[in-house]
């Protein structure tokens, strides 16, 4: 062990290793920096794109399942009482397109104002980025503006019965 250290002692003497760590130099003599890139995870809450929502709640305990789909065709699921989110499943582009469109296009969401909830409650949204309208029902007797019912229907035979919340 003794000749050991006085190997080290020796060689850090003659200049073959260093005492002291010195940081790589490039081709230019200029040390590399290394940047750490980090990337966030995209949820509902951090999308910038378009995203649809589709839910309902309410009742005895008042708690509420929320289904998003993102325009990049991620689909999530949250409901009120968990802190994240849940990621189902990708849809198909053209999917995606088509539900955007429906929404957008044959609900009118962007100029339809029906905000009626009852005891329980289902709701449509479309939101991009602070930009958000919401058709919201459930109040026996008040009628559903066309095609949000379906809509809805629709919107949920995307979610197989295995991966809904529970």
């Amino acid at each position: 062990m003794q000749r050991f250290v006085i190997l080290i002692i020796c060689l850090i003497g003659a200049g073959v290793l260093s005492a002291q760590a010195q940081p790589t130099k490039a081709a230019s003599g200029k040390v590399p920096v290394v940047l750490k890139k980090t990337t966030r995870a995209v949820t509902p809450v951090t999308y910038t794109g378009r995203q649809i929502a589709v839910g309902s709640g309410g009742g005895f305990t008042g708690f509420s399942t929320t289904y998003y789909l993102l325009d990049n065709g991620q689909l999530f699921g949250r409901r009120s009482r968990d802190t994240t989110f849940t990621l189902i499943a990708k849809q198909t582009a053209a999917n995606t397109k088509r539900v955007f469109k429906t929404v957008e296009s044959n609900c009118k969401i962007k100029t339809t104002h029906f905000d009626n909830p009852g005891n329980t409650y289902r709701f449509v949204q479309w939101q991009k980025g602070k930009k958000a309208y919401k058709v919201t029902w459930g109040i026996p007797g008040k009628t559903v503006p066309a095609n949000y019912q379906k809509f809805y229907d629709s919107f949920m035979t995307m979610i197989p019965a295995s991966l809904r919340l529970k």
